[in-house]
């Protein structure tokens, strides 16, 4: 059955996150020897936005979530060589001892160390790697992972293909677009994602398509803000549930370990809703239908403007991947 993951970053989230329709968690956690000396992040995002406090802000969560599984990032994109062999015992002193279901990693070498520690069973690939085809489903297969995170710009045709026996897919739900492909983007966000600001490069570019660019933009970046409901407004592929689960696409995720409660809880809220709509045979016309019901912003589901998976509504096949 596909699981609803979600976003944490104090235990206090999990149990609202679980009454709202959860059934997975995921957390970031920086290593009590990590050093920041040089500013690297040990993960994708920003330690102090989107990570747990601590190792005890850990042990609470994964109690709180009374036995659903809690998945650890481990996702920059490389780290130093001298750095695997510490982060490798970091994870797997975390899945034995701690309680935590999988790691969610990027870095190869990082990736197979946890492997030669017989470790691979539990080893989630991370978008970040940038697996988008049958063939790198199966070498990942191959290894002994368990699950692969498939990225944000995947067309529908492209997830359904990637699908390989023996090894589980995670896709994107809810939720924060990216301009470009994070995985192969040269940026860290230590910056901030200046991708989404405003800068040079538009001169003798017209001026229509200029608004379109921006407004495309302001959608991958949830618009801004959430609706006077409480619910957020963002990237979104709920109509693409009844193709996932037909599928069997394992894991829905949701996006936003920075956000805030209010807003993952409304994100959860949505998915569930969907979920329920796909799993009595619903459609994508009702679960639209129920998603502005609640949400509202019926303007922004127009022309596929927030989806994720826009082909849902276009009737034609989408080719997304690099």
């Amino acid at each position: 059955m596909s699981a609803i993951l979600a976003p944490v970053r104090h235990p206090e989230e999990v149990a609202p996150l679980r009454g709202a329709g959860a059934t997975e968690f995921y957390c970031g956690l920086t290593p009590w020897f990590w050093s920041r000396a040089g500013g690297e992040w040990v993960n994708r995002r920003n330690p102090e936005s989107a990570g747990l406090e601590d190792e005890d802000a850990l042990h609470r969560v994964v109690e709180e979530a009374g036995g659903l599984p809690v998945y650890v990032t481990l996702n920059a994109p490389w780290y130093p060589g001298d750095a695997v062999d510490g982060l490798a015992a970091f994870g797997a002193w975390l899945l034995q001892e701690q309680g935590v279901s999988g790691l969610i990693v990027s870095d190869m070498e990082l990736l197979l160390a946890l492997a030669d520690l017989g470790l691979a069973h539990r080893l989630h690939l991370s978008s970040v790697a940038v697996c988008t085809n049958p063939e790198a489903v199966g070498f990942f297969r191959d290894l002994g992972l368990r699950r692969v995170i498939l990225p944000r710009h995947l067309a529908l045709d492209e997830i359904g293909a990637a699908r390989v026996p023996g090894v589980e897919l995670e896709v994107f739900l809810l939720n924060d677009g990216c301009v470009f492909e994070e995985g192969l983007c040269a940026t860290t966000h230590r910056l901030g994602p200046f991708c989404l600001g405003d800068g040079p490069g538009t001169e003798g570019v017209g001026a229509e398509a200029v608004d379109r660019y921006e407004f495309w933009k302001w959608t991958r970046n949830n618009c801004g803000c959430r609706t006077n409901r409480g619910i957020p407004l963002g990237p979104c592929g709920l109509c693409a549930l009844p193709r996932f689960l037909g599928w069997g696409i394992e894991s829905l995720k949701v996006v936003g370990r920075e956000a805030s409660l209010p807003r993952k809880k409304g994100s959860v809220r949505l998915a569930a809703r969907g979920m329920e709509i796909a799993r009595s045979g619903g459609g994508p016309e009702e679960i639209r239908e129920a998603v502005i019901g609640m949400r509202g912003a019926a303007g922004l589901c127009e022309g596929g403007r927030l989806c994720y998976y826009p082909e849902v509504w276009r009737g034609e096949p989408r080719r997304a991947a690099c």
